[in-house]
């Protein structure tokens, strides 16, 4: 029997500020989708040592199968703040 793996992959969908991430991250949750983010506390302290130049240091990572939906969410919300 084959196992599939193509469920469990994960990728990054969004990167930007703690504040933006955090935001980012809830909205995916809140519509039941699982995310997580990565470099939340260094992206706060020191964003230079996770992203060069200290831009957009923390990342919102989802699996893959979830992806469609994310990136509409995101655009969503990047539209609603004229950005």
């Amino acid at each position: 029997m084959r196992t599939n793996y193509s469920d469990v992959e994960i990728m990054v969908v969004f990167s930007g500020s703690p504040f933006d991430a955090s935001i980012v991250k809830e909205i995916l949750v809140d519509h039941g989708i699982k995310a997580f983010t990565r470099n939340e506390l260094m992206g706060t302290i020191a964003p230079w040592h996770v992203s060069g130049g200290g831009i957009d240091p923390v990342e919102v990572e989802i699996l893959k199968k979830d992806q469609v939906q994310a990136l509409q969410l995101i655009e969503a919300y990047k539209s609603s703040k004229g950005g």
